[in-house]
């Protein structure tokens, strides 16, 4: 096998998992080219913003970025899942209560997840690939979610090495991991998070292959060679093993191992079908996470929101249940939390604000949705996260 072929099939499996399994790789012609494309730089931004919706805030981060860094965060083929992830909302009406005499004092968004109190119910989903978008990476982004005071979950493709990630964030925080061929390779890293204060591993389980926006593909899928080496892997950060040996076939024995090396919780991100759901808990998952990758991994799947209560009710009340995609409002918040999830976790948004306003544009993300979510629920009549349950969303049809 020539050189380039060999640099050809790193690079796709990069984009494997990098940003929620963007990719990375390049044709053979590119991969040979001693030149790399002028992509532009990342932003420094480091500011609080007033944020009046999410999508003038990524007007405002297409602004900063290069269309190539941009594009990195688009969604797989022609994007049908992503639209769908916030469209499937308007399926789910909220159904408010009257006269119910609570007082704006009275709204109290704490919640707990598995075990860790949180003083609202959204969290920060991994992402990798981070430094496409800001010069910190991912110690922007999980300084700003450690500000905001809630859960940050580190990537596995992260920038940054883990321990600076821990180091930037005095909140709680998990560790998403990308299973690697060698299992000494992921006990290490179970390990090593735990070490360094991680209260759980997140097993990703529908990043087995790189997707595509096909504004990424148009451009070229350019991609900064000093970024190209995950931080928890490259050795000028003290990381060791292969990250390119990517482990494809993920099976339920994998959540015993990975609880086994790291006597962590184990949290089992991906799943949309509730046997799924119902085999992941047989095999000691801690929580379930409804995910289809923001519509970056296969595009055509169903919206994240449309199988939520289908896997809440398979979860049958046994593991929390996190739903991401989509989320881009309070009120978003309010209806996946009647449909039954614990929480929801919030990716593109936090890049957003990361890219105009680096660690404080990410406090401000969550300080808008935390606001919004505070007066959907006084709006709504019920004073508590967990008084939020189905009555509150009227399906329609």
């Amino acid at each position: 096998m020539s050189a380039s072929r060999r640099a050809l099939f790193k690079l796709a499996a990069v984009g494997a998992a990098a940003f929620a399994a963007a990719p990375l790789q390049l044709t053979p012609a590119q991969a040979a080219s001693p030149s790399e494309p002028d992509i532009g730089v990342p932003s420094n931004a480091d500011k609080p913003l007033s944020i009046v919706n999410l999508d003038d805030l990524e007007a405002e981060a297409k602004a900063v970025l290069s269309p190539a860094r941009f594009a990195f965060l688009g969604p797989s083929g022609d994007g049908w899942t992503y639209r769908e992830n916030r469209r499937a909302f308007n399926d789910y009406p909220i159904m408010p209560r009257r006269l119910q005499g609570i007082s704006g004092e009275a709204i109290d968004l704490k919640t707990r997840l598995l075990g860790t109190e949180l003083p609202f119910p959204i969290i920060t989903a991994p992402m990798g690939g981070q430094g496409m978008i800001h010069v910190e990476a991912d110690v922007a982004a999980a300084g700003g979610t450690g500000a905001a005071g809630t859960l940050y979950v580190s990537s596995g493709a992260a920038t940054k090495k883990m321990e600076d990630v821990a180091a930037a964030t005095p909140g709680p925080k998990w560790f998403q991991i990308y299973m690697n061929k060698d299992p000494e390779i992921n006990r290490w890293l179970c390990q090593r998070a735990k070490a360094n204060g991680y209260t759980a591993i997140v097993l990703t389980a529908d990043a087995l292959g790189p997707g595509a926006s096909d504004d990424y593909i148009r451009l070229g899928r350019p991609f900064p060679p000093a970024l190209r080496v995950p931080g928890n892997h490259d050795p000028a950060q003290g990381g060791r093993g292969n990250f390119f040996d990517l482990k494809r076939d993920l099976s339920y024995g994998d959540i015993d191992f990975l609880h086994e090396a790291s006597g962590l919780p184990v949290v089992v991100k991906g799943l949309l079908s509730a046997e799924d759901v119902t085999r992941a808990l047989e095999h000691g998952a801690a929580a379930i996470w409804v995910s289809n990758h923001g519509g970056r991994q296969m595009d055509g799947v169903p919206a994240s929101v449309s199988v939520l209560r289908a896997a809440v009710d398979a979860a049958a009340g046994r593991a929390p249940v996190i739903l991401d995609g989509g989320v881009r409002h309070g009120i978003d918040a309010f209806k996946a939390l009647a449909l039954g999830a614990t929480c929801v976790a919030i990716g593109r948004p936090v890049a957003w604000g990361m890219a105009v306003g680096g660690a404080q544009g990410v406090k401000s993300v969550y300080a808008y949705l935390v606001a919004q979510l505070r007066s959907t629920m006084l709006l709504s009549g019920t004073p508590t996260i967990s008084a939020i349950n189905r009555q509150f969303v009227a399906t329609k049809g």
